[in-house]
């Protein structure tokens, strides 16, 4: 049973106060402290936080932007006021501590740039492609990785938010996807290749080693590449997708085993099929994708992972208006990209899931090590097939962060509520930013 914030308001809401104050906050999760901490302070039963104070007042907004970056950086909570200029606002707690910071950071290298607010587009050669990414902002990496059917656009909302919170962001798109390279062969789009992509990308930018944050096959391809290339890859983010470890059967095997005597769709995905289905009405197939997949189908219209072989196709089910988080203008830009490239690339990556699995026996048992945030929509539907990765997503990666489901939302987490996601993926690049602060200062 799932526990929100209002269940445990209202459980703190109804102790006595010595029962309160007989709980043992450590013990609570992080949601569980909140709650508690605010009925503690409803009840006058601790002292209220004293009004922030300035550590620093600055004439000129970038130096102002640039000093709240070297404070977050150490996990201070601080905020920008305007007033007699602009003015670094911290909890009255930490004043000494972020003036202490403020003044070592005088004689230290620069940090990153403020953000100028542009989101380029560049191109790379790498692992024997050239790759197109679009890229904002300056400072740590974090490198964000699409799915299918998607391309870079997918991540128009991280973009910027990680460029403020001064992270270098880059979205590419994947091999066979958007204006980076699209292989003729088949075995050109196994995991090896997909991982060479990533780390040529990597030393093209020069800025490593990175954080991957990926969303459906760029989930599966980020775990993948931390498992091959730690060092590189220091942190990862899932999205929607768990990290599944190495089966004891194939992807097909698995499939017939899981549903017996029906197609899984990925089999539909595989077949010689799939490029005709798609590019029939692309417009269409893109709509219904995102629409049936999302938190804003009806129970009852929702897609189903596997389908009887005999039953009929339905008409294609689409929506009376589009979501809210999808304009006309997105739509337009997906279609576009798709009716130039087709759609042989994206769906080459499931004509390689047998392969993979022949081609990685190396990988039995291995646990991703990297600290990883995982992060789903409630509502997702492939959380109805991969639910015992999802159980053991603490067994199987045991620096796990920690597993958010985001009330209402569906598969395409990261557009359907962006704020949310931002919020999460933020917490868990600056806390990334000080646990390596650490480790420099004990080293």
């Amino acid at each position: 049973m799932k526990v929100t914030a209002k269940d445990l308001q209202r459980r703190y809401a109804s102790l006595p106060d010595e029962e309160l104050l007989a709980l043992k906050p450590d013990e609570l999760t992080d949601l569980a402290r909140s709650c508690f901490d605010a009925e503690l302070r409803r009840r006058g039963l601790v002292e209220p936080e004293p009004a922030p104070l300035a550590v620093a007042t600055f004439a000129d907004p970038n130096s102002a932007a640039v000093a709240s970056q070297v404070l977050r950086a150490a996990g201070i909570e601080c905020f920008l006021e305007k007033r007699d200029g602009v003015r670094l606002m911290v909890p009255a707690r930490r004043v000494n501590e972020a003036r202490g910071l403020l003044e070592e950071d005088e004689d230290a290298a620069p940090p990153a740039k403020p953000w100028d607010g542009a989101i380029a587009h560049r191109f790379v050669e790498s692992n024997g492609i050239r790759m197109h990414y679009a890229e904002a902002g300056t400072g740590p990496l974090a490198i964000l990785c699409h799915g299918f059917p998607e391309c870079w656009h997918s991540w128009r909302h991280q973009l910027p938010a990680l460029a403020l919170e001064g992270y270098r962001a880059v979205a590419p798109d994947l091999r066979g996807f958007g204006q980076t390279g699209r292989p003729k062969l088949v075995e050109a789009y196994d995991i090896f290749q997909l991982t060479g992509d990533l780390v040529g990308l990597v030393n093209a930018l020069g800025s490593g080693p990175a954080t991957l944050v990926g969303h459906n096959w760029g989930a599966m391809l980020a775990w993948h590449a931390a498992l091959l290339r730690p060092d590189l890859f220091r942190a990862l983010v899932l999205m929607s997708v768990p990290y599944v470890p190495r089966r004891k059967v194939s992807q097909s095997q698995w499939e017939a085993e899981k549903y017996p005597g029906k197609i899984f769709y990925q089999a539909d995905l595989r077949s010689p099929q799939a490029e005709a289905f798609f590019e029939s009405d692309i417009r269409t197939r893109l709509l219904r994708s995102l629409w049936l997949l999302s938190g804003d189908a009806p129970q009852d219209k929702r897609w189903q992972p596997a389908r009887d072989p005999d039953a009929p196709r339905a008409a294609p089910e689409l929506p009376v208006r589009l979501p809210r988080w999808l304009t006309e203008a997105d739509l337009d830009f997906l279609e576009g990209e798709y009716r130039r490239t087709g759609f042989t690339g994206g769906l080459n990556y499931y004509r390689n899931c047998d392969r993979n699995w022949e081609l990685t026996p190396f990988l039995d048992g291995a646990q991703v090590q990297q600290p990883t945030l995982f992060l789903a929509g409630e509502k997702d539907p492939v959380l109805d097939f991969l639910g015992d990765e999802f159980a053991a997503l603490k067994d199987n990666v045991p620096n796990l962060w920690t597993k958010a489901l985001i009330p209402r939302a569906g598969h395409w987490i990261q557009q359907e509520r962006p704020e949310d996601v931002n919020l999460l993926l933020i917490d868990f690049l600056r806390e990334i930013e000080r646990s390596a602060s650490r480790l420099a200062a004990s080293a």
